[in-house]
């Protein structure tokens, strides 16, 4: 995607066009996926999923308390899609500090994948920073995640050349 057609996609939230949760041959086509930001009623429903997910590479003290804190400053940075009934099946994790951002986790259910649901988290997300101010996120890829180096560079992300990534549980 160009930087201008990443920049007009990103400048209203985003809504993927196509059915997002899984019909009976019979049914009516489900409502376009649309992400909203993360409530703290969400969170058990999003630990599932990052549970479930070991691409997510979730740490078990990401729990209700930590997450929910975190929620107070960044709900707009963070996303999920429901189901019409609710259910979330997809989740993005993002903070910012000053001008700089990062996103932790993103993990959408195996039963609704290849939908084009982390995309639209991404984008909404990346508008949400923008609209922040922020100049620089960043991420980090698990090696041999393709799908998810499909999603990040399809968003506009590149592999920082020369950087390690170094982290330390406290």
């Amino acid at each position: 995607m160009s930087a201008a057609a990443l920049a007009l996609a990103i400048d209203e939230p985003h809504v993927l066009a196509g059915p997002y949760e899984p019909q009976a041959p019979a049914a009516a086509p489900a409502a376009p996926a649309v992400s909203a930001p993360m409530t703290a009623a969400d969170i058990p429903q999003v630990i599932e999923l990052l549970r479930a997910a070991p691409q997510a590479a979730y740490c078990e003290w990401e729990d209700e308390r930590l997450l929910s804190g975190h929620l107070a400053h960044s709900s707009d940075l963070c996303r999920v899609i429901r189901t019409p009934s609710g259910r979330v099946v997809a989740a993005l994790l993002a903070g910012s500090f000053g001008v700089r951002g990062s996103i932790s986790h993103a993990v959408v259910d195996p039963g609704h994948r290849r939908l084009g649901l982390a995309r639209v988290m991404a984008v909404d997300t990346l508008a949400a920073f923008r609209r922040r101010g922020v100049n620089r996120i960043f991420l980090a890829v698990l090696d041999g995640n393709e799908a998810a180096t499909a999603l990040w560079t399809g968003v506009g992300f590149r592999p920082a050349l020369g950087e390690r990534t170094f982290e330390c549980d406290l």
